[in-house]
């Protein structure tokens, strides 16, 4: 009994101890930048980035890995940006919704970051989101019908406004919380900034 107790102390204190360091290795204006006052309602982590940004799509891994991480914990939502690709950027937004609202957003990631990357084969045209659908078994009718529908503008516009409102200009960059910018290139390894989002996770 006195053994278990002692073990049960030891955890304790050993969580506070980790809670002390994160508080300590992390700093404000070094790891991380505050960019709104109030926090969202929910925990989340959101990821903003372009498909035709390469570092984007070399950061998938960690960021499928930070995703499943913290499911239990806060939604993971993607946030594709309009600052690249042009007219591409949008459909390829509007794909990302419709993609969403079919259920096979992480097909569709996936499937254009390695046609994009990998094969060189670059959209250029509205006919070529439709032909990756149809390639992800959506039929064209399908696509077409949902690519203007009020849910997915509705999205498309959302994630606009967040990008103005957290007044992105590059890509990748993660925000917590709705409230917390990381600072990437402040930490050395995926652990590290793993670590970071945990710590900004327990912020208010």
């Amino acid at each position: 009994m006195i053994k278990k107790f002692l073990v049960s102390i030891l955890a304790i204190v050993g969580f506070f101890s980790c809670q002390v360091q994160a508080a300590d290795a992390f700093k404000e204006g070094v790891n991380y930048k505050v960019i709104a006052q109030t926090a969202t309602p929910h925990k989340e982590i959101r990821e903003f980035f372009s498909f035709w940004c390469g570092h984007c799509y070399s950061l998938q891994p960690m960021f499928n890995q930070i995703e499943e991480r913290f499911k239990n914990e806060a939604a993971f939502e993607r946030n594709p940006i309009n600052l690249l690709g042009g007219n591409m950027g949008v459909e390829s937004q509007k794909a990302l919704a419709v993609a969403q609202l079919l259920k096979i957003d992480d097909l569709y990631v996936e499937t254009l970051f390695k046609q994009m990357h990998v094969d060189g084969n670059i959209p250029s045209s509205h006919d070529d989101f439709v032909k990756l659908f149809e390639s992800l078994g959506v039929p064209a009718q399908t696509f077409e019908s949902d690519y203007n529908s009020f849910p997915v503008l509705g999205k498309v516009s959302t994630w606009d406004k967040l990008t103005d409102d957290y007044k992105l200009d590059a890509v990748p960059e993660v925000v917590v919380n709705g409230k917390y910018l990381t600072i990437m290139e402040s930490v050395d390894t995926q652990g590290e900034f793993i670590d970071l989002i945990a710590y900004l996770l327990t912020l208010d």
